[in-house]
């Protein structure tokens, strides 16, 4: 959480007036947003898929996934799936082949929402009885759960899971959570790397864990940032994960919804969006300050240092990292960072917890344990966050116990463990926005990498030379032969397929005007080549 303070000393903030500080800087302090972020369910069917199976309903189940991945294997490298249908099944998924934990090798995608991993043969159990193993495992994605909530998400998912059952003749028997992921993001902290340290983490942290595993990264020449905290293995019951959230946002080019979904809960204000932005398009954490004079060079009322900070974007001023660190702190606030803290639960962990009957849940038939699981969501959450990791004050001899499981929670865990637990969705008025907000900037770096495509071929096919970048981009199309095409509309073929159809139903707005008054001429004969 940045201090109000640190924005009020900031040259931007005393040459607005009151209403543009209100609409660029404010934000809720203090805030934390909850939600589960992954969720994987397993599906065990009362059919017997063991190797040696003699049900007439899983011989057609293998049947046409047999027939479904033989005509995946003559397609060739552009393909990116087949297309899986029948009435009944609420839209289209991608079939691709697959392979997780030796027994999971058909996947069925429903881009950017969720996949369904079957088992055509699973293992007979120790005592060469049925197998206790689940044919079909289904993940959730994060941008599915963020948007819709995790009961609609579910429920949604479940509709295709039923859909194929019924299809194929196969009868359910039980649906049950399978790996769950708590999170909660927050802006609580201005100096993470200091609260993370690992002097002062060892004074708070109580749990049963051997050890942490800390990894930061250097801010400048004198200072560091945290990165990375991980407190057990990936592969046990519970792992736990306190890292920089809007980081791994920039950095990894991927999820900027994130943004939007920050903004609407007041975890960022605008000028904090402004910034993230420009980072997020230069695919660099370190940029963030160029960011912040990008915003400076912008809205900044000073001719001086407007002119300083477009010299610096521009290059034509060289300027040392720390230089420019101290720069962009005297000309605008500090950016509000966000963390995430976040609890990996397995099912091997979960499925020793007793759930409460809190509703009658009997109606949801075979996936009663999935609902009853949502029921108990608080009383886990307040298990994971006391039980098994909490953070506490460090001791001050005289004024605390020295004991440090008998000691009070940090304020940090107290606002984590007060935060309102409620189904995270993102309200119908806004999807639209946030949709088109993340189509809007992927397709900025989209562009930005194609420009810079093109202008790398125009270097390798006519050597160094000082043409028009828009020459260069022209050229490339004008180079492309006949297998060139076929190529492309292999291609395009299999990225449509990538792609959620509902979420890009629509076109955006201004992103073709331009480009439908332009044609390509052959100037030898007047030939029109392409005209949009």
């Amino acid at each position: 959480m940045i201090d109000k303070l640190y924005i009020k000393k900031s040259f931007i903030y005393n040459e607005f007036d009151e209403v543009e500080n209100t609409y660029w800087f404010d934000f809720k302090q203090k805030k934390f947003l909850h939600n589960i972020d992954t969720f994987y369910y397993s599906v065990k069917f009362k059919n017997d898929f063991t190797n040696d199976s003699k049900d007439l309903s899983v011989k057609r189940f293998r049947r046409k996934f047999d027939a479904i991945g033989q005509e995946w294997e003559k397609l060739n490298d552009y393909s990116s799936g087949v297309p899986f249908f029948f009435d009944g099944l609420p839209s289209a998924l991608n079939y691709k082949p697959f392979s997780y934990a030796g027994w999971y090798n058909i996947c069925l995608e429903c881009p950017e929402l969720f996949d369904i991993f079957f088992a055509p043969k699973v293992p007979h159990s120790s005592d060469n009885g049925d197998s206790v193993t689940c044919e079909c495992v289904v993940q959730i994605r994060s941008y599915m759960l963020w948007m819709y909530g995790v009961h609609i998400a579910y429920e949604r998912s479940y509709e295709y899971v039923k859909a194929i059952a019924d299809y194929f003749g196969l009868e359910i028997d039980f649906v049950q959570e399978n790996r769950v992921d708590y999170c909660w993001h927050s802006n609580y902290l201005k100096n993470p790397e200091k609260f993370f340290s690992p002097e002062n983490f060892y004074k708070m942290r109580v749990d049963r864990f051997k050890d942490a595993l800390l990894h930061t990264s250097k801010k400048g020449s004198e200072d560091f940032e945290i990165d990375y905290l991980a407190i057990g293995k990936r592969s046990d019951k519970i792992f736990i994960r306190i890292y920089l959230k809007s980081k791994e946002v920039v950095e990894k080019g991927y999820k900027p919804w994130f943004f939007k979904v920050w903004l609407f809960n007041g975890l960022i204000n605008r000028y904090d969006m402004y910034c993230y932005e420009y980072a997020f398009l230069k695919h660099s954490w370190k940029a963030l300050d160029y960011g912040r004079l990008q915003y400076y060079a912008e809205f900044g009322r000073q001719k001086h240092y407007v002119e300083k900070c477009r010299r610096i974007l521009t290059k034509k001023e060289d300027i040392s990292p720390d230089s420019l660190h101290k720069l962009a702190d005297l000309l605008t606030p500090p950016v509000n960072l966000i963390m995430n803290v976040e609890f990996q639960t397995m099912r091997k962990h979960t499925k020793t917890y007793e759930l409460l009957p809190f509703f009658d849940n009997s109606s949801k038939g075979e996936g009663k344990r999935v609902y009853d699981y949502f029921d108990n969501w608080k009383l886990i959450c307040d298990y994971l966050t006391s039980k098994v990791l909490r953070l506490v004050e460090p001791h001050e001899p005289g004024k605390n116990d020295s004991n440090k499981s008998r000691r009070d929670l940090c304020p940090f865990w107290k606002a984590l463990r007060s935060c309102k637990l409620t189904d995270a969705f993102i309200p119908d008025d806004q999807k639209s926005l946030v949709r088109t907000y993340t189509r809007k900037l992927n397709s900025e770096v989209v562009k930005a990498r194609a420009v810079k495509s093109a202008i790398t071929y125009g270097i390798y096919t006519r050597g160094i030379n000082s043409d028009d970048p828009l020459r260069d981009c022209i050229e490339a199309l004008c180079m492309l032969n006949d297998n060139d095409v076929e190529d492309a509309i292999r291609f395009k073929t299999k990225k449509i397929r990538q792609f959620n159809s509902d979420e890009l139903a629509d076109t955006m707005k201004n992103a073709v005007k331009r480009s439908s008054n332009l044609m390509i001429i052959d100037k030898n004969t007047g030939d029109i080549i392409f005209n949009s």
